[in-house]
């Protein structure tokens, strides 16, 4: 969190380092509307991040188990052509002894 921007304390300043008091006041209140409205664009900031990273995380959260699906299918496929594939030197086996 931020430190609260002093609209006095800066006037007085700018007053001693030799500007004039209705420039200064000026100047201070302006610095200090800059100041806050970087604070809320700063916090607005923080908001649309975190939604981002929680949008982000489902986004993870889906294709982990898009990938967890398509592992399963991959090794269902591998089983299955295994299978085929002892099936059928099996197959040629019998045929050549007989």
């Amino acid at each position: 969190m931020s430190t609260p921007f002093d609209n006095h304390k800066y006037a007085k300043r700018l007053m001693e380092a030799g500007m004039q008091p209705a420039l200064a006041e000026i100047q201070a209140e302006t610095t200090g509307q800059l100041f806050n409205e970087l604070s809320q664009l700063s916090i607005k900031l923080q908001e649309v991040e975190t939604r981002c990273n929680a949008k982000i995380e489902q986004a993870e959260l889906r294709l982990e188990v898009k990938i967890a699906e398509v592992r399963t299918e991959v090794v269902r496929w591998v089983v299955g052509i295994a299978i085929l594939q002892s099936s059928l030197l099996t197959g040629f086996m019998l045929k050549l002894i007989h």
